[in-house]
């Protein structure tokens, strides 16, 4: 199958740990080459899901394929599979070398092969001036950068990473997520990466896979996920969100609480929300930059005058860059991201207008 020789394939996947189902149903394929990101709440079945790909988990029904072929009885050793788990697991008596060159040597590669290809991967993750030191001689980062290269080094078909970056700071996390991807990018291996943050998901993925309750919830690139999230679930999981339940009315017309709102834009460059929408209750996102409070140079922002949200600032929290406000619109709360050097500094108790745009609402 053209494209596939390295693929992923998940065919209605389903995995039972006594009478609740950890995945249920799952149908997902990942391409050759791709860097996929699977997340969700705890619990949801992303860690089952990855545990069936590598064979450390049978699935009581469905099928996974790797490269087109069932890997039905096929055990971990043979599916050629990279493995980072959260924890690492170097093995403490051995270097960092050592450590890299485990597998290769338990595949009986040539010496010079695997010098030149341990120093090689090492290298590659900046740590070729660390390769005789021991797993506790290395920080958290730096053990992480090693399992990373040993995974690497047998040349797998499919790289596995269980939520690695989870037990380090910000700051090593931030960093390493985008060595992650360049590396990814370099080699063109197929990857499959488990995460409970979905800001690291968004930032370095080609597609992302939303779970909740063992099932696929969204499948889709993170631009897709984050303008366009196809439930309330996904549009409060992925980034932050103000979320409106009420009525929408047809014709581009949205009310809440009393208030109407265009959200659809009746000119075709301006349209945020499918046509032919039926009438009845719904939900409606905006995302908490796209308000913009009144007051401030619109000239660069496009906003209708009929989105209007009045209230009061009842909190502020500054966030470097930006300061997020919160907005007690008719008992509600609501966020608003601005600019932290933008216009008069709002204050709490200070009334409040903020404008929105019909093409930033998405109705759910």
């Amino acid at each position: 199958m053209n494209g596939w020789k390295n693929g992923v394939e998940l065919i209605a996947v389903s995995k039972l740990y006594g009478n609740t189902y950890a995945v249920r149903d799952v149908s997902l394929a990942v391409r050759e080459g791709e860097f996929l990101s699977v997340v969700g709440p705890s619990g949801c079945g992303k860690t089952t899901m990855l545990r069936m790909i590598s064979g450390f988990a049978v699935p009581d029904s469905g099928e996974v394929r790797i490269g087109g072929e069932p890997m039905k009885g096929v055990p971990v050793r043979e599916r050629r599979v990279g493995i980072v788990f959260q924890n690492y697991a170097l093995f403490p008596n051995m270097t960092a070398y050592e450590n890299v060159a485990f597998g290769m040597e338990a595949q009986n590669w040539p010496k010079a092969r695997i010098e030149n290809k341990a120093a090689e991967l090492l290298e590659m993750v900046g740590m070729g001036d660390r390769a005789g030191a021991y797993p506790r001689q290395l920080s958290g980062g730096q053990q992480q950068r090693v399992a990373l290269a040993r995974a690497l080094a047998i040349e797998p078909r499919v790289l596995l990473l269980d939520e690695p970056l989870s037990a380090l700071d910000a700051k090593v996390r931030n960093t390493l997520r985008f060595e992650i991807k360049r590396i990814q990018r370099d080699s063109g291996i197929t990857t499959v990466y488990v995460t409970h943050d979905q800001e690291e998901a968004l930032s370095i993925s080609d597609r992302v896979a939303l779970m909740r309750g063992g099932m696929l919830e969204q499948v889709g690139t993170p631009a897709e996920l984050y303008a366009a999230p196809v439930s309330e679930f996904a549009a409060d999981f992925i980034g932050v969100n103000n979320i409106l339940r009420g009525t929408y009315l047809g014709e581009g017309r949205f009310a809440w609480n009393g208030r109407v709102f265009v959200v659809e834009a009746q000119r075709e460059s301006r349209q945020a929300t499918p046509r032919g929408t039926a009438p009845g209750p719904a939900a409606m996102t905006v995302r908490p930059e796209r308000l913009v409070p009144a007051g401030l140079d619109l000239k660069d922002r496009r906003v209708d005058p009929f989105n209007v949200l009045e209230g009061k600032v009842v909190g502020k929290v500054f966030l470097g860059p930006l300061t997020r406000v919160a907005l007690s619109v008719d008992g509600e709360m609501l966020l608003m991201d601005i600019l932290s050097a933008a216009g008069e500094p709002l204050n709490v108790g200070d009334p409040l207008k903020a404008y929105f745009d019909a093409s930033d609402a998405h109705l759910l």
